[in-house]
């Protein structure tokens, strides 16, 4: 259980409390996906939901906010963007560089994890302005 990912943690930090973390937290303790391919495998589809996931919650703002709102948050999704790319440039460079099949499973956790991050921050700020 956890045997190889648990290596990852640390730049992933996975929690049950989003339903896209408790997928990834099923997918990795599911036996066929104890070998790198397999957790790799998790984390790029835990990325990919992230994704999907960053996009509704984007319109959710858009439609929910209020209008004067829009410009600086546009403005700031695009820095963000830039910076998601610098860095998912970075730890590939990083990680690409280190030996072992572990920094591969490290580099896919934290790209996800950056993007997971993103997405909880427009999840506060939607969910600030969205009435229950």
């Amino acid at each position: 259980m956890h045997s190889v990912w648990l290596l990852a943690l640390p730049f992933y930090f996975a929690s049950s409390e989003h339903p896209i973390d408790a997928a990834l937290v099923r997918c990795l303790d599911t036996p066929e996906n104890q070998s790198t391919h397999g957790q790799i495998g998790c984390f790029a589809a835990a990325g990919e939901q992230w994704d999907k996931h960053l996009n509704m919650v984007w319109g959710d703002l858009l439609d929910n906010l209020p209008s004067q709102t829009h410009p600086p948050l546009r403005s700031a999704q695009r820095e963000w963007l830039k910076f998601r790319d610098a860095e998912f440039k970075a730890i590939s460079a990083t990680y690409g560089t280190m030996d072992g099949t572990m920094y591969r499973i490290s580099a896919a956790a934290a790209m996800a994890r950056i993007v997971g991050d993103r997405v909880k921050q427009l999840e506060n700020l939607r969910d600030a302005y969205v009435e229950p």
